[in-house]
């Protein structure tokens, strides 16, 4: 059976100062959740996505696609046999009880797209499926939405968004005005 997976997670950067019992943080949750993703439409060149590998580019646009909103896109896939990564440094809030990602999604394919939160190897949480067995030949953009419970509150973390792919057919991934949010309260 084939699988596509993009496993999405926050990967925990231990960065405090030395000997620094309590570090600044740069976020700080108060009654509702904290967006902590700047670029999250890909547009701005500061803060960078970083891309693994460099080439081809994981952000495209037009003519490729119409990305939902702005000039660029994250564009994931569509080179089977390989994995890519885009993932961006994110602050987090000291106390963080919840993670919420959502944002819209185009998957041109007909295969399963699953979605994960992890630390290094351990999965913390297995967020869900998304799938295209309706199948489409064009990308249309639809909104999706996932959440899970932090295991642990680091001063800075990584969303990071992976697609794998297997070498049989060609699977592309397209993401878009991500909002990336941080909640203290369970």
């Amino acid at each position: 059976m084939l699988r596509r997976s993009l496993f999405l997670g926050a990967i925990a950067t231990i960065a405090p100062a030395c000997g620094d019992v309590a570090s600044q943080r740069d976020v700080k949750c108060g009654a509702q959740p904290v967006e902590v993703l700047p670029n999250g439409s890909f547009d701005n060149p500061t803060p960078p996505w970083i891309q693994e590998p460099v080439t081809p580019a994981l952000l495209c646009g037009t003519p490729r696609i119409t990305p939902f909103n702005g000039a660029q896109a994250g564009c994931l896939g569509g080179t089977d046999g390989t994995t890519q990564t885009l993932s961006q440094t994110i602050p987090l809030p000291a106390g963080a009880k919840t993670i919420k990602l959502s944002g819209q999604i185009c998957i041109a394919t007909v295969d399963t797209l699953q979605f994960d939160v992890v630390d290094g190897a351990t999965t913390v949480a297995s967020l869900g499926k998304r799938t295209n067995q309706q199948g489409v030949a064009n990308c249309v953009f639809t909104a999706f939405e996932l959440s899970a419970p932090a295991s642990s509150d680091p001063v800075m973390a990584t969303l990071r968004i992976r697609s794998t792919l297997d070498a049989n057919m060609p699977t592309s991934f397209y993401l878009d005005a991500l909002s990336l949010t941080v909640g203290c309260t369970p």
